[in-house]
């Protein structure tokens, strides 16, 4: 995909979380690419490492740290020496998260309790820690990744709920420190082909076929559809909007899209 940047991106900070990796990856390469100072927390060095040398390698200012966002000593610690780095961190992205595909009667505690650490209190616990620094300046914008799953029901059952409690959270923040100039917004993002979806690919080779049937656009996403979204909210494009569930998945929560033909008779 070709990115179109807005030109005030080129020197602004921005934190990605599990940025080495997936979509988190495209978010970065696309940051690097706006010359944007790229800051990636992920818990996997070797991924970390592959992707920041990958990135600089291309002309990027891009810097690694590795923290597990199940422990807050580590958020703290990361973004702390972040803001030592940087001077300042102006966006930042809770895109990290786990996926537990499991139904309630399958899924343990434990699971439950992980979705919720990764998927909602690791957010909560990043946008606390950079909130002083952003409400001192008057000026930030936090990115949360959602999903369509806290919108509808479509499976998953721990990730769609943490992730409908991260939709919640959006608003929170944007309400409370709306006043304050920070903005926060909610990206929802439907089926993203990436590596996440490969056990799902070996049992069946044709899940994305299947899958794009209910997508009014006829496909299923990619990661530059999210990270052209992630760039527009970091942008001075959308000073305007916050609190919002800013929804990029190609047309399915519009509508059944099998279903009207049916309905109408004309299938």
């Amino acid at each position: 995909m070709t990115y179109q940047f807005a030109a005030e991106l080129a020197g602004r900070t921005i934190v990605i979380t599990g940025g080495g990796r997936s979509i988190g990856r495209e978010m970065a390469t696309a940051a690097a690419a706006a010359k944007m100072k790229v800051a990636i927390i992920e818990v996997n060095k070797e991924t970390l490492d592959k992707t920041v040398a990958e990135l600089k390698s291309a002309g990027g200012d891009v810097t690694g740290y590795v923290a597990d966002l199940q422990v807050e000593s580590q958020i703290n610690d990361a973004i702390a020496q972040i803001e030592k780095d940087f001077g300042k961190i102006e966006v930042f992205v809770n895109n990290a998260a786990t996926h537990d595909p499991e139904d309630l009667l399958h899924t343990s505690l434990e699971m439950w309790n992980r979705t919720f650490a990764i998927n909602t209190a690791a957010p909560f616990l990043c946008i606390k820690a950079i909130l002083p620094g952003m409400i001192a300046r008057k000026s930030g914008s936090i990115i949360n990744i959602g999903t369509v799953n806290s919108k509808m029901m479509i499976g998953s059952d721990s990730y769609s709920a943490s992730k409908g409690a991260l939709h919640a959270l959006t608003r929170t923040v944007a309400v409370r420190y709306g006043k304050n100039n920070v903005r926060c917004n909610t990206i929802v993002p439907g089926t993203i082909a990436t590596e996440i979806w490969q056990e799902r690919i070996d049992r069946n080779p044709a899940v994305f076929d299947v899958l794009k049937t209910w997508y009014p656009l006829g496909r299923v996403g990619k990661p530059s559809d999210i990270a052209a979204a992630v760039l527009y909210l970091a942008s001075d494009q959308a000073p305007w909007m916050t609190g919002t569930e800013f929804v990029v998945d190609g047309g399915l929560l519009a509508g059944f899209n099998p279903m009207y033909p049916a309905v109408e008779g004309s299938d």
